[in-house]
């Protein structure tokens, strides 16, 4: 099997190829192209040229985007008209009631989404219970259709009272909206999220309209410029949720398209895990935009029922994973107290760092890396696009090093000293704030930055070890190729646990699971690859957050025991929050079905040598590097040539095409099963 994967990243575009047949891996990377899929074209025909293959001979590929994404944070989605029932047309307006300064007597918020002008009310009611107590007339809905396709919608979101318990007024509104307009996409709350909670029930469901017609148009020119390639092999889409789509089911729901970025990185770690033997990881990516930190503990990774994009929390199930505005890219300023900043902004992939030459003149963290000496000017991404060291050093000394009277290596060194900060409290948030010792987990680095700041960030929190993939720079893409087919369905059940009747529980699961079997059917899954799993949220009664426990609703080895399942929340909410009450009672909120559709994975060839015969590695070269006590000599080796028996003593820097290592002075790189590099330092270097 011949398995294509791309990942989009705010700078770089990242390729993998594998040929099942030989374990071998090709990669490559391409600069982005943000507004088209001109950067997928090209880094197509270029890996395909560089493995010796021909398009057509591609089975599958897999892609993830930050299309949904981009479109979300810059505004720049699709013009949605919102249904809503009568006397809640404000609903955007309100919100959450969340607030970012809880005592302060003005808030700065964003618009919402869709405008109050785009707001439509319809005559129609149904209680908590689902039951009609204004029931909406055919003469209602049509009327509604009407004033809505007056708006000239490009999408419509309807969400409306109480749809999650009886969706029929939904369904029978989105009839009479196709009738009217029949090429414009309806999404219906009670298909996108039903579940309880007016607000976040609608704004999940006008995100996913707001970005729909943008993923449906991306994915249409992918749909053309795949064929005209000769690509003809299945096109798959990753989820936020570490699952693929194909392109139907993504345009289903293009919310869960939301945050596809980083998820391929968590699965390819969590594969990367299992393999080592090393349970406990923290995975660090950082490309060009944003560092991503992601907690696997028992190698399982950890998930979310929603999380915070721009400021509001979307009920869309996703990887766990914490994002900072740290990427090579980032650019670095001095406020008005005279303090280094890094971030938020972005010199992304155009302009680009000063260090490009594309027009860039502010100062970054791959400027800074290049000042350094830890960057090769002439070897960067294997030598295809050199480096200017003279503007690097123009922006750091304009920007940062004259207004704060250093020299340009220093402030280049405070630059990489902030942003390592910035990074380890977000490690320290996902980890120390949630109960777990980070001397028990390694720091597992990828992306095109991150081996040259987690040697940094390993060292300053005490961790085990650091370890880094045989392809770091495109280990998101490749951990595309190690994801299933994905389909979630999810209902309201609000019962204590001491009243649910087993049957009812059963039923509702297998509701839900002949619905997934279908998705399934649709995607073209057999029977013997299809696997189903349930479990539920629970809460302590008069709780506001619940936790999602798995539950085995069905097995006759394990009858339903109400008390069993208690003390499981029990344990559960004693890990999560540090106490428990096991005298007070508990109840079900929602409940949820997964349909996973095994896919084939890609097999590996290990490629490093044994090192048995041949004596160790030597340095390509050698080196100035500038660190915390000045200059040092630092030796250069390449990553193809290393073997297994090597050790490789700090400060060295490590290079290939798609990364570059350091290892610091008193740390020791060494190369394990798979081409990996495991970076350790002695206890009394931690800091």
């Amino acid at each position: 099997m011949l398995s294509l994967s791309a990942d989009v990243g705010g700078t770089f575009t990242d390729f993998v190829l594998v040929d099942s047949t030989t374990g071998e891996l090709f990669a490559d990377k391409v600069p982005s192209t943000p507004s088209s899929t001109e950067a997928i074209t090209q880094g197509i025909e270029h890996i395909l040229a560089q493995a010796g293959f021909k398009a057509r001979q591609v089975d599958r590929f897999v892609h993830g985007f930050t299309i949904a994404t981009n479109a979300f944070l810059t505004h720049r989605g699709a013009r949605v008209a919102l249904v809503v029932t009568e006397g809640f047309r404000d609903i955007l307006e309100i919100g959450g009631q969340s607030r970012p300064e809880l005592y302060s007597l003005t808030q700065n918020t964003l618009s919402p989404l869709v405008p109050r002008s785009r707001v439509i009310e319809v005559k129609e009611r149904v209680d908590a219970f689902g039951n009609v107590v204004k029931a909406l007339s055919g003469d209602e809905a049509t009327s509604v259709a009407k004033r809505v396709a007056a708006l000239d919608p490009q999408a419509i979101a309807i969400s409306l009272l109480f749809a999650q318990v009886n969706a029929a007024h939904e369904k029978q509104l989105a009839a009479a909206l196709k009738t009217v307009l029949p090429h414009v996409p309806v999404y219906l709350s009670s298909h996108i999220n039903p579940q309880a909670q007016e607000f976040p029930r609608t704004y999940t469901t006008v995100t996913a309209a707001y970005v729909g017609p943008v993923v449906d148009a991306y994915l249409a020119e992918l749909e053309r410029t795949l064929p005209r390639l000769g690509v003809v092999g299945p096109l798959l889409l990753m989820r936020s949720d570490g699952g693929i789509a194909t392109a139907r089911a993504a345009r289903a729901n293009p919310g869960n398209m939301l945050l596809s970025g980083p998820a391929g990185g968590v699965i390819a770690s969590v594969d990367l895990s299992k393999r080592l033997g090393v349970p406990n990881i923290i995975t660090f990516d950082m490309g060009g935009t944003s560092a991503d930190f992601s907690l696997i503990h028992g190698s399982t990774a950890r998930k979310a029922s929603g999380r915070s994009v721009g400021g509001d929390s979307l009920r869309l199930p996703s990887l766990d994973i914490e994002t900072i505005s740290a990427g090579g890219g980032s650019i670095g300023r001095v406020d008005i107290g005279g303090a280094i900043r890094i971030g938020p902004d972005s010199a992304g992939s155009v302009p680009g760092p000063a260090c490009y030459g594309r027009g860039g003149t502010a100062p970054t963290l791959t400027d800074a890396a290049l000042i350094l000496g830890i960057l090769d000017a002439r070897d960067y991404l294997g030598g295809d696009m050199p480096l200017d060291v003279d503007k690097a050093r123009a922006a750091i000394e304009i920007h940062v090093a004259r207004p704060l009277s250093v020299s340009v290596e220093d402030a280049a060194l405070g630059m990489v000293a902030v942003a390592n900060a910035q990074m380890a409290e977000a490690i320290r948030g996902l980890s120390l704030e949630r109960g777990h010792d980070l001397r028990e987990f390694a720091l597992l680095a990828f992306g095109g930055a991150g081996p040259m700041f987690a040697p940094f960030l390993a060292r300053d929190l005490g961790m085990a070890e650091t370890i880094l993939p045989r392809r770091p720079g495109v280990f998101c893409a490749f951990g595309l190729q190690l994801c299933d087919i994905r389909h979630i369905a999810q209902t309201p059940f609000q019962m204590p646990l001491a009243e649910v009747d087993v049957n009812d529980l059963e039923a509702a699961f297998r509701k839900m699971t002949d619905e997934l079997a279908g998705a399934l059917d649709d995607d073209s899954v057999s029977k013997a690859d299809r696997v189903f799993q349930c479990a539920a949220d629970v809460r302590y009664i008069g709780q506001f957050h619940e936790l999602t426990l798995p539950l085995d609703v069905g097995d006759p080895a394990q009858p339903w025991d109400a008390a069993r399942r208690a003390a499981r929340f029990h344990e559960a909410h004693a890990r999560a929050y540090g106490f428990s009450d096991s005298t007070a009672p508990c109840e079900f909120v929602n409940l949820r079905a997964e349909a996973i559709g095994i896919v084939p994975k890609p097999e590996l060839v290990p490629r490093v040598p044994t090192g048995e015969v041949d004596p160790p590695s030597q340095p390509v070269g050698r080196r100035k590097i500038y660190l915390e006590n000045g200059y040092c000599d630092c030796a250069v080796y390449r990553r193809d040539d290393l073997r297994s028996t090597d050790r490789i003593r700090g400060p060295a820097i490590i290079t290939q095409r798609d990364s570059t290592v350091l290892v610091l002075p008193d740390q020791e790189a060494r190369v394990d099963q798979g081409d990996v590099l495991r970076i350790s330092q002695p206890r009394q270097a931690t800091r």
